[in-house]
């Protein structure tokens, strides 16, 4: 083997190394790593992409502890596979999973009506497992760059309209702005004494984990 057939192999391999680092290992998207380097693309202005969309499953805990952790991550993978065909190959944006069941996609500001119009369809993505159809369910907040806000300001922005368009309800979509803001929710976990579930709530931050009175699982008063 001469010294210059070597030096290609090596560099092939080392493209392929490269690329796998980047590739998240549930999913076709991009991983955490991989998103790291588009922030620093639109920290410094040169990023083609000035939307960031903060999604994430509805209801996973619930899933994982019903029907195993393995169920969990089909409904990682299928999520992926949709968001890779709706966002990535249709609309050409960037999509990558954070961690867990989070998933972050990067868009032109001209094409957050074509992304609008398929978040709907995120409302149930059926699946198999174990010979049982189940779903998974998500929802979705973006914000529009405005040129001064670092990328975690923005992606944080993001994460709030998320959950205030998880309280609405599965497959919406909010945007983020000062309103949004304002009524910003947080998310705390309770357990219910009635029907013995440990359950994620969202309520609005004027407000106090007390204030709840009835368990978003069952129904039932606490």
């Amino acid at each position: 083997m001469n010294l210059d057939v070597a030096i290609e192999q090596l560099l092939e391999a080392a493209a392929k190394v490269r690329a796998t680092s980047f590739a998240d290992d549930k999913t076709p998207l991009g991983n955490a790593l991989a998103l790291s380097k588009e922030e620093d693309l639109i920290k410094t202005g040169k990023s083609e992409f000035d939307v960031i969309v903060f999604g994430d499953l509805n209801d996973f805990k619930h899933l994982n502890d019903t029907y195993t952790h393995e169920a969990g991550n089909l409904a990682i993978e299928k999520i992926g596979k949709k968001i890779q065909k709706e966002f990535i190959q249709k609309i050409i944006g960037k999509a990558f999973r954070l961690s867990g069941d989070e998933f972050v996609i990067l868009l032109k500001q001209n094409l957050i009506e074509s992304f609008q119009a398929k978040t709907s369809s995120f409302k149930s993505v059926k699946f198999q497992y174990e010979g049982k159809w189940l779903e998974a369910k998500m929802s979705f907040g973006f914000v529009v760059s405005d040129g001064k806000s670092d990328f975690d300001e923005l992606l944080k922005r993001a994460e709030t309209a998320c959950l205030t368009a998880k309280s609405e309800g599965d497959g919406v979509c909010i945007k983020w702005d000062e309103e949004v803001e304002r009524n910003a929710l947080v998310g705390f976990r309770h357990n219910c004494h009635q029907c013995g579930s440990v359950n994620k709530c969202y309520i609005p931050k004027r407000l106090s984990p007390e204030k709840l009175k009835v368990c978003s699982f069952c129904g039932e008063k606490l």
